[in-house]
């Protein structure tokens, strides 16, 4: 059984939707015989290659709302995050472009360091501090991670694998895909934004059933 994901590593609800999908195949009888894709999205394909904002700032600017409602708002995101096992601390992150993380993780693709390399540079923008638009950033995640480091060199270098991520979100365009965290179970059973584990599981043992297994 497959489960595509579309997200952004800037995005705090990916990190957390992601963390409680690993805690739900944990709970999932059958999870050996699921292959979990990631799939490319940036919400913001515009954004430079570092910005000189505060997380905070950022948000308060965008959607229009106070410091202290964003503050909340984040207050309350760690929280959630804290309850499987993710660190997000929007005090350090910094912003920037995602587009050559997300070349990075094509190349990881359906590798045994894919999964690894996702956590990484999540771990990387949430927990950490470090800016995923910087080449030997994501070349020491990529490393750690277990991925070969003249292939990140290679990638980093050049274009490579540019073309799969915006496939990717042209795939997520086609069906209708406005925001993420997203879901899609075998191609055919959406799940939209962060659910909980509970419901993540529900959807897995129902779509396991509904394929005649």
């Amino acid at each position: 059984m497959d489960v595509e994901v579309w997200s952004d590593f800037a995005c705090p609800w990916c990190a957390l939707g992601l963390a409680r999908l690993d805690v739900a195949l944990e709970e999932f009888e059958h999870a050996d015989d699921v292959r979990v894709m990631h799939r490319s999205f940036e919400l913001d394909p515009r954004a430079p290659a570092s910005r000189g904002l505060t997380a905070v700032d950022a948000v308060a600017g965008k959607y229009g709302i106070s410091p202290a409602q964003v503050r909340a708002g984040h207050e309350r995101l760690t929280s959630l995050g804290a309850e499987v096992g993710v660190v997000l601390d929007f005090d350090r992150v910094r912003l920037g472009n995602t587009f050559d993380a997300h070349r990075l993780a094509q190349a990881a693709r359906d590798t045994p360091y894919e999964h690894a390399l996702v956590q990484g540079l999540f771990r990387a923008h949430f927990a950490e501090g470090r800016l995923l638009s910087d080449p030997e950033v994501l070349k020491d995640v990529a490393g750690a991670a277990g991925l070969d480091e003249a292939l990140s060199d290679k990638v980093l270098a050049g274009d490579l694998y540019a073309r799969e991520v915006r496939l990717d979100e042209a795939a997520a365009q086609e069906s209708g895909v406005t925001g993420v965290p997203y879901f899609l179970i075998n191609g055919a059973w959406p799940i939209p934004g962060a659910q909980d584990v509970e419901t993540l599981t529900i959807v897995l043992r129902r779509a396991w059933s509904r394929l005649g297994h």
